[in-house]
């Protein structure tokens, strides 16, 4: 819902600031207050995760159940943040624990309890169930989640692709779905998306937000060794409509400097004078083990030898002073820009102060929930 839309609905409406350092900071404590319990911790996004405590209750003396509301109040006690836990065999009746007592519930569900919750919850609400098979579900007369886990697995196995088979397994407490506590390693794409606040209309701004994202894309393709042979770019407005254009490279590359001009085509595409964006977005997509040696016929040697060695001078100076210490000249506004203004103006608190030893670029681990830094 557009904020527009709110304030007719609730015009006395308080409407905060979004801060996303904050968020990032509090996401990483909490999962480094979840690792205290146990290794085999999966984080699944910035405020959700999963972890595995089986075998744990006669090493710290406790049941499950206490195990969770511990950390659930550790969480609570340290950060001063609600949270809800799920606990359960599999993944997937762990999320429906999760969301049945929000915001600070704790709901246990052994797989012989299961039934209770699942009657009351309609299958599009299951986690991996999306619109298109909601409407498959009810053609088939399957409203209910239990009314799908009820089902004979060969029956569901005639009617359904692998991915809900699955699902089908964990709804009945099987655990299909581990938990994976290793960072990832191997990409077939990487996206990077950036919300900027407030909206903007000016294309040389919305062209920076975009190349920063390139960047920021081309950083992580290069940690990993990888090229992309497609870009694929799109821009969102402030109504939530979105357009996007995908182009493939005439080689395999990871490199800002060779992407950009095929990707300002893609752009001025799809950008629209007098629209108000609020994001950009880019993937780079089919990605493979990125060797710079490798060239066209018509490919100057020299050129791509400059080219990495330009960007192993860039990666080496990021790691020692930050982040974009060297960039493009096409996102030099996004990177000067004050981040995630709320509506009104208001810059973030952890953006205005800093700690003793912080600059702009370094920063510590550690959110400030308030008052004055002395």
């Amino acid at each position: 819902m557009k904020l527009s839309d709110i304030k007719k609905i609730c015009p006395d409406a308080i409407f905060v600031p979004s801060d996303y350092e904050t968020y990032s900071l509090f996401s990483k404590r909490m999962f480094e207050i979840m690792r205290r319990y146990s290794s085999m911790v999966e984080e699944y996004s910035i405020d959700e995760g999963f972890i595995d405590i089986t075998g744990l209750r006669r090493s710290l003396g406790m049941s499950y159940k206490k195990i969770a509301e511990k950390m659930r109040d550790d969480i609570v006690n340290e950060l001063g943040i609600s949270v809800s836990v799920g606990l359960a065999p599999s993944k997937v009746l762990a999320k429906v624990a999760s969301t049945w007592d929000k915001p600070m519930g704790l709901i246990a569900m052994p797989g012989k309890e299961a039934h209770r919750y699942l009657k009351q919850l309609p299958v599009g609400k299951v986690w991996g169930i999306g619109p298109q098979t909601t409407n498959y579900c009810a053609k088939l007369k399957i409203f209910s989640a239990l009314d799908f886990a009820s089902r004979d697995p060969e029956w569901i196995a005639q009617h359904f692709t692998k991915p809900h088979q699955e699902i089908h397994r964990e709804l009945r407490g099987i655990s299909v779905y581990g938990v994976a506590p290793e960072e990832k390693t191997r990409y077939v794409s990487i996206s990077k998306t950036k919300t900027f606040t407030p909206p903007s209309k000016n294309k040389e701004f919305v062209w920076g937000q975009l190349v920063k994202n390139i960047e920021n894309a081309c950083i992580k393709a290069r940690r990993y060794k990888l090229g992309a042979s497609e870009i694929v770019m799109f821009l969102k407005t402030q109504s939530f409509s979105s357009k996007g254009t995908k182009a493939k490279l005439t080689r395999i590359s990871c490199f800002p400097n060779e992407l950009l001009p095929l990707a300002r085509k893609l752009f001025d595409e799809c950008f629209q004078e007098g629209e108000e964006y609020r994001s950009t977005g880019v993937v780079l997509a089919n990605l493979t083990e990125h060797r710079p040696t490798q060239m066209g016929f018509f490919e100057e040697p020299l050129k791509l030898e400059y080219m990495q060695n330009l960007y192993e001078a860039v990666d080496i100076l990021s790691k020692k002073y930050g982040k974009h210490t060297v960039h493009s000249a096409a996102s030099i506004e996004a990177n000067t820009f004050d981040q995630h203004r709320g509506w009104r103006g208001h810059k973030p608190f952890r953006k205005i102060k800093k700690m003793l030893g912080e600059s702009a670029r370094k920063r510590l681990g550690m959110p400030l929930l308030a008052g004055e830094i002395k």
